[in-house]
């Protein structure tokens, strides 16, 4: 892939602006050039997040990926450098927590169960069961589209703007159904006596 050089280039191409909208359409120098100016910038900030540099390169390099798959659709933002930088610390956030989660359920599988008695295990999964169960029982007083919704902030980690662009709605749209979903749910739980919680 051949990068971008002041003798090929016109004058016009070389800002971040003109760079972007040409990527968007399809270019595949512009594409490079968007890489070779923003790695090290993307490299040296991730870096700040986490220490894991095997993760970092693997995040910038997914970024990328995906914004050539969907290059189409993006916008042309304010300031390509601060969309990179926040994009690349949403990827990185996510995958932190992600990782995080899997060591820990990998953690809580290989912990021996110490219990002082088997009576005590048999409570602690029975009350852990209720729990499950008046949480369900408050998720299902939900809207699908609320489900939806509180299932990609919560569960998935997603942004507003992410979890609006997955449901093809607004940002005030999301506030407004997250907001509502909450409360519901708030109402849901307040109905269940403490001792089942």
């Amino acid at each position: 892939m051949e990068l971008y050089s002041p003798e090929r280039t016109p004058s016009n191409l070389i800002d971040d602006e003109a760079i972007w909208h040409s990527f968007k359409n399809g270019d595949k120098q512009a594409y490079a050039t968007l890489y070779q100016r923003y790695f090290n910038v993307l490299f040296q900030y991730s870096l700040r997040i986490t220490g894991d540099r095997e993760l970092v390169k693997d995040c910038i390099h997914d970024l990328f990926i995906t914004i050539w798959k969907n290059r189409e659709n993006l916008s042309q933002p304010d300031s390509v450098r601060a969309y990179l930088l926040s994009a690349v610390q949403r990827k990185l956030r996510r995958q932190t927590t992600r990782l995080r989660s899997h060591q820990n359920d990998i953690e809580a599988i290989s912990a021996p169960q110490l219990s002082s008695c088997r009576e005590e295990q048999i409570i602690e999964d029975q009350t852990l069961l209720q729990q499950k169960h008046v949480v369900n029982k408050a998720l299902n007083a939900l809207t699908k589209r609320e489900r939806q919704a509180v299932y990609l902030k919560f569960y998935s980690n997603l942004s507003y703007k992410e979890v609006a662009d997955v449901m093809s709605i607004g940002v005030d749209s999301i506030y407004n159904l997250i907001s509502k979903s909450i409360e519901t749910l708030h109402g849901e739980l307040n109905k269940v006596p403490a001792t089942k919680l």
